[in-house]
């Protein structure tokens, strides 16, 4: 029974080592973890500055560029001109008896030509009544002189533009009431001076009674005044702006009649083909128009001279 029981029991103590063997094994307690930290506080992100505008790049100054010189309109190429001229005819031209030199009106609208133009030029003093023929034969460059241009005048010269319109009046001494307008001019009793190969001598073999009888030739105009105030002619057939030229040179002695019957352009002349030379000027003399030079020269001597002004 002792031995049954202990069997019993032996077996019963294996049994229960058998079966704590198989049971699993405690699960351990979990370690405590502790506690996270909350992260920092992270002060409030500070807004951004504005944004500045870049500093404005500096700009390197333009390097001053002298003007350039506008080019010479028809350039000559420093072109010498000869000019015949009658300088006996003020305002257009006559010898300052001060300086010996040939100044008025055409000598200086020919001097800012030829500025513009590239070319000098040299006036010489030539009788009236052969200059176109001297111009023909190659004697001069141009003629400038006061010139009217006339039908007759292009068959041996050419002509440039016009430059001045003038009218032919009649010179008569100061206070003479005798002759008052052209009508007069057929009395044959009225004496008339007049300039040799003019168009002024043109215009009074029109306008007078009796050809011989009434017109005196002269080889200058500054004689034909001369003799208008020494009583030897009644009159002198003269353009309205050389008659103002004359009054001012000989005040009070000289006036003109009321009237201007004509109207005629004044032009400088040239050799027959010399379209090198009459392109140039006539580009030059429209230049000087648009820029104003004419307006001053015409106002000086027309204008400011002829009524007593200096010459500069």
């Amino acid at each position: 029974m002792r031995n049954r029981t202990f069997c019993l029991l032996t077996v019963m103590t294996v049994l229960t080592l058998i079966i704590a063997a198989c049971a699993p094994a405690a699960t351990p307690a979990p370690t405590p973890v502790p506690p996270t930290a909350p992260p920092p506080t992270v002060p409030p992100t500070k807004p951004p500055e504005p944004t500045k505008p870049p500093a404005p790049t500096a700009v390197p100054p333009t390097p001053t560029v002298a003007p350039t010189k506008p080019p010479a309109i028809g350039d000559l190429k420093g072109r010498k001109l000869k000019i015949g001229s009658d300088t006996t005819y003020p305002p257009f031209e006559f010898v300052d008896t001060k300086t010996n030199k040939i100044v008025g009106f055409d000598v200086d609208l020919v001097n800012a030509i030829c500025k513009l133009v590239n070319c000098s030029a040299e006036f010489v003093t030539t009788n009236f009544d052969t200059i176109f023929v001297a111009l023909a034969q190659k004697q001069f460059d141009m003629v400038v002189s006061g010139v009217t241009i006339t039908d007759e005048r292009k068959k041996t010269v050419d002509f440039g533009d016009g430059y001045v319109k003038s009218g032919e009046t009649l010179l008569v001494r100061k206070g003479d009431t005798t002759i008052s307008g052209k009508d007069d001019l057929k009395n044959v009793k009225i004496v008339v001076g007049v300039q040799t190969g003019t168009s002024n001598e043109q215009t009074t073999l029109k306008l007078v009674a009796d050809q011989k009888k009434q017109i005196k030739r002269f080889d200058t105009f500054d004689q034909a005044v001369a003799a208008l105030m020494a009583g030897d002619v009644n009159c002198v057939e003269i353009d309205q702006p050389a008659a103002l030229g004359f009054m001012r040179n000989n005040p009070g002695k000289i006036e003109t009649i009321k009237a201007t019957f004509t109207s005629d352009d004044f032009g400088f002349a040239f050799q027959k083909g010399d379209t090198e030379l009459i392109n140039a000027f006539n580009a030059g003399l429209k230049a000087i128009r648009a820029d104003g030079t004419y307006d001053k020269v015409y106002d000086f001597w027309m204008n400011k001279w002829a009524n007593g002004a200096p010459l500069p």
